[in-house]
Order: structure tokens, then C-alpha cells, then sequence
């Protein structure tokens, strides 16, 4: 199995190519610019010279964010999942899609991604109603493209398989082997519950919709926590306590602390915490992790993350940048 966290800014995108020959990717999110927030808080951590004064007299003569921050010295540039995904996989379908809950951050670059032709042949959807605030047009056009995909569209009406997971639940391909025996993907659901959804829409706390999964490939064990928030962590530590254990952890809510659960993350005490962000949060939850987690690793600054792990050796990680 090899794991693609991509650095997409303030979003995300996971690329699993398993064992088996099939792709899944969690999320898409089209970046083609750093946050003003991010970059001013980049420009800080860099201890550049370029003031606020500076980035807004620079963006308005027309040049972008990151290409002030790389004359600041900060080179780490986004990568558009599109782009990556072709280049890696070219003439590749999708075999599953999991839209890991309804936020406009997570599926950014849908509709590019069906402009360009790429075949979706199952998608991973929850329960909800949800409409959200549209910050530009190009929202309209990914979230029409979402409601479409959710409703079995991608090609063309009924080519998609529309499937709903809650915890516990076993099925060929994702995680049993035809025999029905536990294996296929390696593809474990810890959230959502029936209940925890229910919870979340009610609430109107999207966020707890995440489908929060437990990878397994070759004796290596990966935690993928969406943006999953406290409530929901608590519910997964209640059920599984110490069987939580894994290796790689990535944060749920870009790191948030809205997302750290303190006996959830000390159940799982991961070697590596990986966090997908663009926009650094004032709750950033980081040294948190970095408690229970002896590399806490950020795509700001490590860019692309790939994890492999091969059948036969000792599972490696490698990030784009050396930072």
C-alpha cells in the first residue's frame, strides 16, 4: 500500500493505492493559492522582511501569495490533486471515492475532476441535508457535481454505486476478501454511528459526520481522522479504548483542537501525526499531539507526504520538502 497525503492548502486529499491494484481517494480540494492568512502567518514563521504593507502591495499589482513567499524564501508550493493524480495514475479510474463529510474544503476540484474525463466507480457518502454558504461560483459548480455524484451520477445517471458505511460494518473489496474473510483493502470504519450522525445533524455540526477510518496494510496501521471533533473521538475511545494503537495518525480538523481528544490520541500513539493545513488555526493543536506522537509532521511545511509499505520490508516515509 502506498498513501499520498497531498498538500492542498486549507483543504484535503489522501490517495490510497492498495495492494490490490485499486485507487481511493479521500477529499479533493483545488489550491492554486495560499490564504492570506497563511501566508502572512508563513511570512512570520520565515522571519521575512515582507510586512503586511508588502503583501498587499504586491497582490495588487497582480502577483499571487506564493510567489511572494517564495521571494521570502518559502518555497513550498501547492500541489493540485488533478495534476497529481494524472501524473501518478495516468489512464487510472477512481475505484472509490470517499467524500469523508459535506464541506466545501474537502470536495473543491470535483468538478475539474470530472471535466477531465477521470472515472469514479463507487462513492463513500453520509446521511445529511446540508446546504452550504457559497463563497464563489466555482462552489456552486463542485457542490452541484457532489449532489449529482451522491445520487449515483458521475458519467452518467446510475454509473456511480452510492454506498453509506457506519462503524463496524464489513463488506468484500473494502475490508473481506471474497471468502468473506477479513482482508480486501484493509478499510476500517470507526465513525460515523448511526447515532453520532444523528447527533451531527441536528446539531448542524458537520464536522461529526467525518468518516473517521483504520487502515491496515502489511502489519501497518493508519488512522485517518477527517475533521472528526471531540464528541465523536469519545465515542470511538469508549468502543475501542487500546485497540485504537497505531502508527501514523493523520489529525482530524487540520489539527485543530476541536479535533484533539487527549485519551483517544493516547490510546492510538502514533509515531507519526500527520496534519494537513493551510491556514494555521489559533487553536492549533500541534504540541498536543507532539505529547504522545514523537513526529508531528505538517504538509505547510513537508509538502507531499507519501507512506509506503511494502509487503516484504520496513514501511518508509517521505515528504517532499526537508523542513
Amino acid at each position: 500500500m502506498k498513501i499520498h497525503f497531498l498538500n492542498v492548502g486549507h483543504g484535503d486529499c489522501t490517495i490510497i493505492e492498495h495492494d490490490s491494484g485499486r485507487i481511493t481517494m479521500i477529499d479533493i480540494n483545488n489550491g492554486d493559492d495560499i490564504d492570506e492568512t497563511s501566508a502572512k502567518e508563513i511570512a512570520a514563521e520565515t522571519a521575512s522582511l515582507y510586512d503586511d504593507m508588502y503583501l498587499a502591495v504586491a497582490e495588487a499589482a497582480g502577483i499571487k501569495r506564493k510567489g511572494i513567499l517564495k521571494t521570502a524564501g518559502y518555497e513550498v508550493q501547492l500541489t493540485n490533486p488533478l495534476e497529481y493524480f494524472k501524473q501518478h495514475f495516468p489512464s487510472r479510474e477512481i475505484f472509490r471515492y470517499i467524500q469523508s463529510h459535506p464541506d466545501l474544503d474537502h470536495m473543491r476540484g470535483l468538478n475539474a475532476l470530472w471535466s477531465e474525463g477521470i472515472k469514479i466507480r463507487n462513492v463513500w457518502d453520509t446521511w445529511h441535508s446540508k446546504v452550504p454558504d457559497f463563497k464563489t461560483d466555482n462552489d456552486r459548480i463542485d457542490w452541484g457535481r457532489y449532489q449529482r455524484l451522491r445520487n449515483g451520477e458521475w458519467r452518467s445517471p446510475g454509473d456511480a454505486t452510492v454506498l453509506r458505511y457506519y462503524r463496524g460494518t464489513k463488506r468484500p473489496y473494502f475490508n473481506q476478501n471474497a471468502d468473506l474473510t477479513d482482508g480486501g483493502d484493509g478499510i476500517y470504519v470507526l465513525a460515523p454511528t448511526a447515532e453520532t450522525n444523528t447527533t451531527a445533524n441536528t446539531s448542524k455540526n458537520h464536522n461529526n459526520l467525518s468518516y473517521v477510518l483504520y487502515l491496515v496494510a502489511n502489519g501497518t496501521r493508519i488512522i485517518l481522522g477527517g475533521d472528526a471533533e471531540a464528541d465523536v473521538w469519545k465515542s470511538i475511545h469508549d468502543y475501542y479504548g487500546s485497540n485504537l494503537k497505531c502508527d501514523i495518525l493523520k489529525a482530524s480538523h487540520h489539527g485543530r483542537d476541536s479535533g484533539y481528544y487527549q485519551p483517544a490520541v493516547a490510546a492510538m500513539k502514533p509515531e507519526y501525526t500527520i496534519v494537513s493545513v493551510g491556514k494555521k488555526p489559533p487553536t492549533d493543536a500541534s504540541n498536543k499531539y507532539r505529547a504522545y506522537s514523537n513526529n508531528v509532521w505538517s504538509t505547510r511545511w513537508k509538502g507531499d507526504i507519501v507512506v509506503n509499505i511494502p509487503a516484504y520490508s520496513q514501511p518508509t516515509i517521505d515528504s517532499e520538502y526537508d523542513r
